[in-house]
């Protein structure tokens, strides 16, 4: 059918159209703001998550995404209970 599914967490299901996923979207926004592809950051904890984390310039993982997210980050932060996005925020906020 043209379809990619993908089930990032128990119970949760992705399905997105064949060549759709976050990544691509966000490529999509970075073309038309005309932002410098070497300033993408992107923050994921599931699945789902990880074709963006590897397109971005600088992807973060949340210190309570499973291993293979953690993997394909080039940063782990803190947890969400962590507010684990704070300091890569302030980060963004720097460049």
């Amino acid at each position: 059918m043209g379809l990619t599914v993908n089930t990032p967490h128990p119970g949760w299901v992705d399905v997105t159209p064949g060549g759709v996923s976050k990544s691509s979207a966000l490529e999509r926004v970075r073309i038309t703001e005309k932002v410098s592809a070497t300033r993408t950051i992107a923050v994921g904890d599931g699945g789902n998550d990880i074709d963006m984390l590897t397109w971005a310039a600088h992807g973060v993982a949340m210190g309570h995404a499973p291993s293979e997210v953690q993997e394909a980050a080039d940063h782990v932060t803190g947890t969400l209970a962590e507010d684990g996005v704070v300091p890569v925020l302030a980060l963004a906020a720097t460049r």
